[in-house]
């Protein structure tokens, strides 16, 4: 049976390579998930920051969740300085130091700025690193750089250098070079003497890590008796990237959230384009299936040839796919380790389970394509099959089930998209309208017969104005399920891209629409990473028209849900502002509709983050900070915008002592109404021109202050463009096989007198048909989701989505394009061949 199969493909080129391009793109697009999601649960980055340290103790960088994967704290979790002397008692033999590490900005002579991190140079010793050029920092006014940081600013040893920690900038020499490159993983170490290190941030909880020289083995065990009850833990060498570089862990989380949610769409778009594929090819040899029946050929000979000819072609094709899908992996996180979406030091994990599951998808697929396709042929008559039309009877067992599938299908689209009108858990209310969409993209499979024979009769007058628009019509209604079969996976192109293009805009949207109108601040001063010292807030709060300046925070927290809820930990936005002050920053617009007053030991929440907590008015909530530490606090009100502002608000004292540099994230300034905004910004940023990293802003939201970087945006949109290149694929392929079956269609309308020009004409009216009826359900079938979405995260302020109309007119014009080329290349193939 392989021979004949084998002999049987040799006549259906175009055919075979259709599938096996399909199938090996399936397997390509599955690996390179594969290898994205393993890379993010099993990757490792390594500085050598902290490899010298026989041992090293660190508090835990993530939050242990029962039955799900640990949550990265949002900042670097620390130890109580208290912890370095309980050590050096119990250990009085042994080395013992400890790393501080303060955030800072460094500023050359050309007058930029970059953030650093400054360590004291007894923290030198943790790594691996050495002294390039010149000698350790001793006065209080010396400095370390790393090599390629001296290099960039032009600096030598003996020049001068600022460096800022929020105020005014301080001048220090440079005493010497080091050897480390930190490029790409996290901001570059500098090293100060320890006295002055001592005198910056938060010197109660500051201490990053502690290395320990033991002298006898039974240190370690005392050690490890002392760690448990500061939270904290041993590191092994092999794993201490999440401590070196604290980036790593919120990284490799977002890598694991967008492959995994992102690779499970992939995987369903590509099983069902393999299977819309098979069963479309095999509904084009209707006619060859009936013959054989004809003359001879069982049902169940008919399905053994069937099934060899799949396997054939996609086992190998599978199989390249399988090796090529890690590769392209590979390449990805290369893309977006170059764009700081990603450690540079974070090497592709290659596994065996990105190559098993690749290499499947495409096989397993398209196996069971043929065995559902199958029975249409053993079961119906070879005569009516010899018609090669697609107009049985619309009553049959076989239809109605199909129709009944897809309705089913489209049902539970809608039902998805209206979740915000029946439910209160907030993911289900906005993740759930953004998969209906998808949902109901797949009903179009066993609904494209009736879709294609309604959009044939809403055009059917128009049609009938010229002799190739007719013709095309009426091919269109004669082959409606195959038509249908290779509309398919443009609609669920459309469909899906609409939905996440545009659920992304609209995220965006009603963020800053919030922002806005809650807005009650004129200008934002921020110090980049280090803060706001008490002398630049004096300093601006002395600039003539300034009416207030209030200090904040914004960061990111963990939230625990209250006892008794079934909710998951989130992590969430947070603001901190002094309790007086909540009404003076933003109208947050409470529930209550009474103005807000935070107390200590209070928390308000926005309804969006309650909803995903389960958490209600006077709940007890745990709060981990940006420190690691955690605090309980009980939730006073709730406010509407969220999404604009964060969705935890805490009073200052809570957040700030939290933040790496124990000082504000910035200054919220108001200007009277009788100043000129402008005016007065401009003469903050004269006062503040000697304060590295300084910067004046028209008021933003928490989300603008704290979201993602352009790295991260790049890196969905890679993974976006990656799935909507397979899906080009997909219809492509879908396009040429169905036009090159019509060799014979072609032949009769040349013997009847049809010119190659009035053929091409029919071409083009079919794919103008075909591509604009896939927009239109696509577009249709996307709309519900974005409706409800934006309902549900507006809090019903709004219901309509941010669709961007030059990206809308961008996936019509790429679709049009798609749709036209595929047809009018294969349709040329088909009219130079005489057979």
């Amino acid at each position: 049976m392989n021979k004949l199969a084998r002999l049987t493909l040799r006549a259906r080129t175009g055919q075979v390579v259709a599938l096996a391009v399909t199938v090996f793109f399936s397997a390509v697009l599955v690996g390179a998930f594969g290898v994205l999601l393993e890379t993010g649960v099993r990757g490792r980055v390594s500085t050598g920051e902290y490899d010298n340290a026989p041992l090293l103790v660190a508090a835990r960088q993530s939050v242990p969740v029962g039955g799900d994967v640990d949550m990265t704290v949002p900042g670097r979790a620390l130890l109580p300085a208290s912890l370095v002397d309980e050590i050096a008692a119990a250990l009085p033999a042994s080395r013992v130091v400890a790393d501080r590490i303060v955030p800072a900005i460094l500023g050359g002579r050309a007058g930029d700025a970059e953030p650093v991190d400054a360590h004291p140079w007894s923290a030198f010793a943790l790594g691996n690193r050495e002294l390039a050029s010149g000698r350790a920092p001793v006065g209080p006014d010396e400095i370390v750089l790393p090599g390629h940081v001296a290099r960039s600013h032009g600096l030598a040893t003996g020049g001068k250098v600022s460096l800022g920690f929020g105020d005014r900038s301080v001048e220090y020499t440079l005493a010497g070079t080091t050897t480390a490159d930190d490029t790409g993983v996290d901001v570059p170490d500098v090293y100060l003497s320890d006295g002055q290190i001592a005198t910056r941030g938060n010197p109660d909880r500051g201490v990053a890590v502690i290395g320990v020289w033991p002298q006898a083995m039974p240190d370690e065990h005392t050690l490890a008796r002392l760690v448990p009850p500061a939270d904290a833990r041993l590191w092994d060498r092999s794993a201490r990237g999440p401590v070196e570089a604290v980036s790593q862990g919120r990284a490799t989380a977002a890598l694991v959230s967008a492959s995994g949610a992102l690779g499970a769409v992939a995987f369903i778009v590509a099983v069902f384009t393999v299977i819309a594929l098979t069963s479309l090819q095999i509904r084009e040899r209707s006619r060859e299936l009936a013959m054989l029946r004809i003359v001879g050929a069982t049902p169940r000979q008919v399905k053994r040839l069937l099934r060899a000819e799949i396997r054939v072609v996609a086992a190998p094709a599978g199989g390249l796919g399988g090796l090529a899908g890690p590769l392209v992996g590979a390449v990805m996180i290369d893309a977006i380790r170059s764009w700081g979406a990603l450690p540079r030091t974070l090497q592709p994990v290659f596994g065996p389970f990105p190559f098993i599951a690749a290499m499947l998808t495409g096989f397993v697929a398209a196996e069971i394509a043929m065995r559902v396709a199958v029975r249409r042929v053993v079961r119906s008559s070879p005569l009516a099959q010899l018609e090669g039309g697609d107009t049985g009877p619309s009553g049959s067992p076989r239809t109605a089930r199909r129709v009944v599938v897809g309705v089913v299908l489209l049902a539970v689209g809608i039902v998805m998209a209206l979740a915000p009108t029946y439910t209160s858990n907030v993911d289900a209310a906005s993740g759930l309208p953004g998969i209906s969409g998808l949902v109901m993209a797949l009903s179009i499979g066993p609904l494209s017969p009736q879709v294609v024979r309604a959009a044939a009769a809403i055009v059917r007058r128009p049609a009938a104005r010229t002799a190739a628009a007719y013709m095309a019509l009426g091919s269109i209604r004669h082959r409606a399920a195959r038509v249908g079969g290779a509309m398919t996976p443009i609609v669920l192109g459309v469909a899906l891209a609409a939905v996440q293009l545009s659920g992304a805009a609209t995220i965006g949207t009603v963020s800053k629409a919030q922002a806005h109108a809650g807005a009650r601040t004129d200008l934002t001063v921020t110090v980049s990473s280090a803060g706001v010292g008490d002398r630049t807030t004096e300093l601006v709060r002395g600039v003539p028209g300034v009416g207030s300046a209030t200090p904040f925070v914004t960061t990111g927290v963990i939230v625990q849900p209250p006892a008794g809820s079934d909710n998951s930990p989130q992590t969430l936005k947070a603001l901190g502002i002094a309790g007086d002050q909540v009404e003076r920053y933003a109208d947050l617009k409470p529930t209550s509709n009474s103005p807000i007053r935070l107390r200590q030991g209070d928390v308000v929440l926005g309804v969006l983050g309650a909803a995903q907590l389960g958490a209600h008015v006077g709940d007890e909530v745990t709060i981990v900070l940006a420190d690691g530490q955690s605090i309980k606090r009980h939730v006073s009100a709730l406010y509407e915008r969220g999404l604009g502002f964060g969705d935890v608000l805490l009073p200052l004292d809570d957040l700030q002592p939290a933040t790496a540099s124990g000082l504000a994230s910035g200054l919220a300034v108001t200007v009277p109404a009788s100043e000129s905004v402008a005016r007065v910004e401009r003469r903050i940023r004269n006062d503040l021109a000697d304060v590295p990293g300084a910067e004046v802003t028209r008021s933003a939201s928490v989300a603008d202050a704290d979201g993602a970087s352009g790295g991260e945006d790049k890196f969905g949109l890679l993974i976006l463009l990656v799935l909507f290149g397979y899906i080009a694929i997909a219809v492509t392929n879908s396009l040429v096989t169905a036009t090159l079956s019509r060799r014979s269609e072609f032949v009769l309308l040349a013997a009847v007198g049809a010119t190659p020009r009035q053929r091409r004409s029919i071409l083009r009216w079919e794919a103008a048909i075909l591509g604009a009826t896939a927009c239109i359900v696509g577009t249709a079938f996307a709309l519900p989701g974005l409706f409800a979405m934006t309902y549900a995260l507006s809090n019903g302020d709004r219901i309509m989505p941010a669709i961007d109309p030059f990206t809308y007119t961008g996936i019509v014009t790429f679709t049009f394009v798609l749709v036209f080329s595929a047809t009018a290349l294969a349709g040329r193939a088909v009219m130079r061949d005489r057979r």
